[in-house]
């Protein structure tokens, strides 16, 4: 059996002997979500007890993505040589304290600015690399559903955090908020992580090596091609496009005339869409080529933005158009994951992938400070929504250039299906 038709089966031996990587590694990405999810539900009483605009508060997130595009390769480069299970149990402390600092900031928003900054190299020890490399080096048959469940947990914490920070903000304040969001981090995941996550060793052989040219031997040669570039700038577009829709999303409902505890239920919406998005999308991931996901996701977060245009106060148009945003979100990232395993060899995933998630992560940073910066200009958010569409299609153009994966070296260690 070649490794196509591999993919079309559930590998029940892969998930009876890697299975339980998954799990931790679902609550790792979570993390990643929590404080620009949260942010959305912060701007009111920001705003209220220190006077700071909503692109001001916004300028964090972008402090916080511009270390992390600093960092990320090293971070990177670290998971390919201490292994991901060191860097996590290192990361999840670091980072749960940092969020609970964030309670500590004003009146001066340069305190909110250093906060984020910490919080940044606290992310590096969490991101997406660190889950998404033990999963890929344990799965192959099924290397893209697996994928897509660990991914799955942004979506999670999309569904989830909204409303509960809204909920602790009502009783606690805001920086009661950022001090339960911490706490509840570091009680309830990182025991899970230091139970189960990459405990075992991976089997060698298994992520398969994509032909490499003699003459671009190497992480940096890689970074010279032009599949890189490609891969690379449409997840930066991509990330700045759906991002201004995601963490906005709560403001931008509110702006429609819905209260705030009933603007995040809808936008729990997104984190629906983001766990049914890395399902489906895994699924797909395992059956047709990864570009065609991905550029069915920019066509469905651009249909989310034009639905959020188009209509005014609706619960159901505002519901769909979230799920859809989730949807789309849910599945594009799960595809760079797997292109980057499909079009790089394996010696570079933590390096290549690590370029890509921080290139996310900025655009994710200075996104909401663009949209709030049009907000505060505007008084709406309808030149964002506007402004946005065309991202979309750009991203999808770049998905496309790509190409088919390449050759694929014969596995060191092949294996039949056992289900």
């Amino acid at each position: 059996m070649n490794s196509i038709e591999k993919a079309h089966v559930i590998d029940l031996q892969e998930w009876r002997l890697h299975g339980l990587v998954v799990l931790p590694s679902i609550f790792g990405m979570m993390l990643l979500a929590i404080h620009p999810y949260a942010l959305g539900v912060m701007f009111e009483p920001l705003e209220q007890e220190f006077g700071w605009t909503r692109s001001q508060i916004s300028a964090g997130p972008l402090v916080t993505s511009l270390v992390a595009l600093i960092l990320s390769p090293f971070g990177g480069r670290a998971v390919d040589k201490y292994g991901p299970r060191v860097i996590a149990l290192i990361g999840i402390p670091a980072f749960a304290g940092a969020l609970a600092l964030i309670s500590t900031a004003g009146p001066s928003i340069y305190s909110w600015l250093a906060l984020y900054a910490l919080l940044a190299v606290a992310l590096i020890f969490i991101f997406p690399t660190v889950w998404t490399a033990a999963v890929a080096e344990r799965f192959f048959n099924n290397r893209g559903l697996a994928l897509a469940i660990t991914l799955s947990g942004t979506g999670l914490a999309a569904a989830i955090v909204p409303f509960a920070a809204s909920r602790l903000i009502e009783a606690y304040g805001w920086r009661g908020a950022y001090v339960g969001m911490g706490a509840t981090a570091f009680i309830f995941i990182f025991p899970l992580v230091l139970m189960l996550f990459a405990r075992d060793r991976p089997p060698s052989g298994r992520m398969e090596e994509v032909q490499i040219n003699p003459e671009s031997q190497g992480k940096l040669a890689e970074y010279r091609s032009a599949k890189f570039f490609y891969l690379t700038i449409a997840a930066l577009i991509y990330s700045i496009g759906s991002t201004g829709l995601a963490i906005n999303a709560v403001p931008i409902l509110m702006g429609e005339g819905f209260s705030l505890l009933i603007a995040a239920e809808i936008v729990g919406f997104i984190g629906i869409g983001v766990i049914v998005g890395r399902i489906v999308g895994g699924f797909l991931l395992d059956r047709m080529d990864g570009r065609y996901v991905a550029i069915g996701c920019a066509v469905a977060a651009l249909v989310s933005a034009a639905i959020l245009l188009a209509t005014v106060q609706s619960t159901l148009a505002a519901s769909v158009a979230c799920f859809l945003l989730g949807l789309a979100a849910g599945a594009e990232f799960d595809a760079c994951a797997y292109l980057a395993t499909r079009h790089f060899a394996r010696r570079s995933f933590g390096a290549v992938f690590g370029v890509v998630s921080g290139l996310s992560g900025f655009g994710s940073g200075i996104s909401p400070l663009i949209a709030n910066g049009v907000y505060d200009l505007t008084g709406s958010y309808d030149a964002v929504l506007w402004g946005i569409i065309p991202l979309f299609l750009v991203a999808g153009l770049l998905f496309m250039a790509l190409g088919p994966y390449p050759d694929e070296v014969t596995e060191v260690e092949d294996f039949e299906v056992s289900i």
